[in-house]
């Protein structure tokens, strides 16, 4: 009776287990940048105000996200925000149009408008308290930037970005 009862049990959980969405097939390994079981977490400090204008890349990883620079308007509201990146296509630099959605402060989606990616979840991680160098990443870890105003200067932030990708699982010694 018992060994019955288990086997109906069993049974019933494998017939739920079909009835939820499968999770997506990952694009590639993300433990290659990142490791996984470390948690990400986002910046209170997140204003989108403040977080508006232009960004250029001043480290990355070799990555699927090429991106050089970009330029996010921050909603305002009843409207969505904008985002416009240039990203490194095969040597050659593309342009790309977003729109932007707050979710949660620091997180933001990004809907490319049936471009390359459909949409991306960006998690800022840090922003210094002038807004002017950031450590940004794909929600999924696939992907990381340190951003600032400048092409030059403030090293102090830098290495506090690169600080605060370590503690997010990223592996420093694969930064470009």
């Amino acid at each position: 009776m018992r060994i019955a009862a288990l086997l109906v049990i069993g049974v019933a959980v494998g017939l739920l287990a079909g009835c939820f969405p499968q999770a997506p097939e990952p694009r590639g390994d993300v433990s290659l940048l990142r490791n996984p079981t470390v948690t990400m977490s986002a910046t209170s400090r997140f204003d989108a105000g403040r977080f508006s204008g232009k960004w250029l890349r001043r480290a990355g990883f070799d990555d699927d996200w090429d991106l050089q620079d970009f330029e996010f308007v921050a909603p305002k509201a009843g409207s969505g925000g904008a985002w416009r990146e240039t990203v490194l296509n095969n040597g050659a630099r593309a342009q790309n149009l977003a729109t932007v959605r707050l979710d949660i402060p620091g997180v933001f989606f990004l809907d490319y408008m049936g471009q390359r990616r459909m949409s991306q979840q960006v998690v800022v991680l840090w922003v210094d308290e002038g807004f002017r160098t950031a450590a940004i990443s794909t929600r999924d870890g696939r992907s990381a930037v340190i951003v600032d105003r400048k092409a030059s200067g403030g090293e102090d932030r830098i290495i506090a970005a690169k600080s605060v990708l370590e503690q997010n699982g990223f592996d420093l010694s694969k930064l470009q």
